[in-house]
C-alpha cells in the first residue's frame, strides 16, 4: 500500500481496550457479569469479577445475588470475605441441555442403552454390584483400578443422558433436536469415551 492509499486516520489505542469496549457495546452488565461467572470455577471477591466484567463492583453483587439464587452461582462466605464461582452443577446442566438440543429422542435412547450394557458387563466381570464394591476387592497391584475410572465415567454419563432424555417430558415433539443435530454424530459416541462432565469448548479462569 502506497502512502497516498494509506487512511487518513490512523488507530493509535490499544486492540485490547477496543475489544473490551466493542464488548461493552454488545453487551449489558447482566450478560457481562453471567459470562464471566460462568468461567471462573475458582473462588473470585466480587470486585475481581466486576473488573473482569467491566462493571462497577455494587454491580457485580447485586448480579452475582441474582445468579446464586438461580443457582448458577456458588457464594463461599471466607474469612477474608464473600467469594463467587460458577456453581460445579452448571457445567452437567449444560452439557444435558446440548444433548438435548442436538440428539433425537431415539439417539440418547441407544446411547442409554449402551451405557448400561457396559455397567453389566463389569458386574458380570468382577461379580459385585457396584464400583465400590470393586474398589475394596482390588488389590493395590490389579488390573482392575483402570475399569474403576472407566465404571465412574460410564455412571456418569448415563445420569447426563437420562436427564437429557427427560427433557423431552417437556418437549415432547423431537423433531427439532433432529433438525439441529450437527453433521458429526460423534458427539454422542463421545458420551461412551469421555467423562459427562468432561467439554474441551469450557474455557475456565481462575
Amino acid at each position: 500500500m502506497t502512502t497516498t492509499d494509506a487512511p487518513h486516520e490512523l488507530w493509535e489505542g490499544d486492540v485490547n481496550e477496543a475489544a473490551i469496549e466493542e464488548w461493552k457495546a454488545d453487551t449489558t452488565t447482566f450478560d457481562r457479569i453471567r459470562h464471566v461467572s460462568d468461567v471462573t470455577t475458582e473462588p473470585q471477591a466480587a470486585s475481581t469479577i466486576a473488573e473482569r466484567a467491566q462493571v462497577s463492583e455494587p454491580t457485580a453483587r447485586k448480579y452475582l445475588s441474582v445468579l446464586a439464587e438461580t443457582g448458577r452461582v456458588k457464594v463461599i462466605n471466607t474469612e477474608s470475605g464473600t467469594r463467587y464461582m460458577r456453581a460445579p452443577q452448571m457445567l452437567a446442566m449444560k452439557r444435558i441441555a446440548a444433548i438435548h438440543r442436538e440428539h433425537t429422542k431415539s439417539e440418547i435412547r441407544d446411547t442409554i442403552q449402551d451405557l448400561k450394557t457396559e455397567l453389566h458387563s463389569f458386574r458380570e466381570q468382577y461379580d459385585v454390584a457396584d464400583v465400590d464394591e470393586l474398589t475394596l476387592q482390588l488389590e493395590p497391584d490389579d488390573d482392575g483400578w483402570q475399569d474403576i475410572t472407566r465404571w465412574q465415567q460410564i455412571e456418569q454419563n448415563l445420569e447426563i443422558a437420562q436427564a437429557a432424555l427427560s427433557l423431552y417430558d417437556f418437549d415432547p415433539d423431537d423433531s427439532h433436536a433432529a433438525a439441529a443435530r450437527v453433521a458429526d454424530t460423534s458427539r454422542v459416541t463421545g458420551l461412551h469415551k469421555y467423562g459427562a462432565l468432561s467439554d474441551d469448548s469450557e474455557r475456565s479462569t481462575a
